[in-house]
């Protein structure tokens, strides 16, 4: 589990870094600013949506045991890695908080690199819960492929 949020955290950051390079070369502010007055509303919304589509994976899960005869133990990693994305989502939500926050303060201001980084840690974030839900969405694809 470690393994697997170190990786898409990695990404993420990777993502949040060439996003920042982009806006940079384009001379454009535009994601930052977007970032800032919309992204606790879109991690939520993101949050809705995997929790939603995780509904429909565990209503498929269910017929499968039914129907099977397979124990229900038998999804109990299935069952860890969907609390675990729901915590992760969780934690981006306040995490944003926490940096959106930090990211208007003097001191953040006043240093370039810190402001650099900072729009890469919120970019960042953003990048790490679309990944999430594209997990979240894979798995979906496999559930009802499953025979």
């Amino acid at each position: 589990m470690i393994k697997q949020v170190l990786t898409t955290s990695l990404i993420a950051l990777g993502i949040g870094y060439l996003c920042q390079l982009a806006q940079t070369a384009g001379q454009s502010q535009y994601l930052n600013d977007f970032l800032k007055g919309n992204l606790i509303t879109l991690l939520i919304a993101l949050l809705a949506i995997n929790s939603a589509t995780m509904g429909i994976v565990l209503t498929k899960i269910r017929e499968l045991i039914d129907k099977k005869g397979v124990g229900s133990e038998s999804f109990s990693a299935t069952k860890a890695e969907m609390l675990l994305s729901i915590k992760e989502q969780v934690g981006l939500i306040a995490l944003s908080v926490i940096l959106l926050t930090l990211n208007d303060s003097v001191f953040v201001l006043s240093t370039s690199e810190l402001k650099s980084g900072m729009s890469v840690a919120i970019c960042s974030i953003f990048a790490y819960s679309l990944l999430n839900l594209y997990d979240t969405a894979k798995s979906v694809i496999i559930i009802i492929d499953y025979d």
